[in-house]
């Protein structure tokens, strides 16, 4: 009796079949195995998604709000940035791929489409739980990084970053707290608080100062040595007696 083995071939494996210079990365998005196949290993199609053009053009379904307001490209190319790939995380970590995705807060000067920032704000805090030490130093390179955040403080997925920098970056802490200090973040969100006249900025900085506050109370419960805690109920307080002194 003889066997006969069937090997299948996935759909993304036949898009490698057209001449190199033909593919397409839409083609690839099209596929609904995509994700499953990354997951899967496959060589073939991780070396593709990572080339420089491929990875350039991903990052741009993310950062650049679709013309037909379609957003299933930025949702699948969330999954991949997002995903547990090493190789792509790797690739994306490399500066001018992080240039490109920063580019976000930068190139919006109206309010950041929702959808495409909490795409953006996913992304970033996987960095941060993964690879705290090279997107921290990124962001340190960045010398307006206060100030490219502070502009989007109206939108939420934006400033849960500025929370998931402390609370997920594991052994980075007290090294992101030290930097915070150093920038004045924890002043400059008060500020931001006392003058705004948005409803938006004035409620996510308090829900931000207001975690920062409940870690800084987990974190003395539990011993741990960030300082984390003085520091926060110092700036709260002040944050309190502040808004009091301008509703007299």
């Amino acid at each position: 009796m003889f066997w006969q083995c069937h090997i299948v071939t996935s759909s993304i494996d036949k898009l490698f079949d057209k001449p190199i210079d033909q593919l397409n990365l839409q083609d690839f998005l099209d596929e609904s195995d995509l994700v499953q196949e990354c997951l899967n290993q496959n060589k073939r199609l991780l070396d593709y998604l990572i080339q420089e053009n491929v990875m350039n053009e991903l990052i741009n379904h993310v950062i650049t709000l679709p013309k037909d307001n379609n957003f299933r490209n930025a949702n699948i190319v969330t999954e991949l940035l997002s995903g547990d790939f090493q190789c792509i995380q790797e690739k994306l970590l490399e500066k001018t791929n992080l240039d490109l995705l920063y580019s976000f807060l930068l190139i919006n000067n109206d309010a950041l489409n929702p959808i495409l920032a909490s795409f953006f704000s996913r992304i970033i805090s996987t960095l941060i739980n993964r690879r705290p030490n090279e997107i921290t130093n990124y962001f340190k390179s960045r010398e307006t990084f206060k100030d490219d955040f502070f502009y989007h403080l109206d939108t939420t997925s934006i400033t849960d970053i500025l929370y998931r920098l402390i609370a997920d970056c594991g052994e980075q802490r007290s090294d992101i707290i030290k930097w915070y200090e150093d920038i004045n973040i924890i002043d400059g969100l008060i500020q931001q608080f006392l003058i705004t006249g948005s409803n938006s900025v004035q409620t996510n900085v308090a829900n931000l100062l207001s975690d920062f506050l409940r870690l800084a109370f987990d974190q003395q419960t539990g011993n741990e040595g960030d300082m984390i805690g003085p520091t926060l109920s110092s700036t709260i307080e002040r944050l309190l007696h502040n808004r009091n002194e301008n509703s007299e």
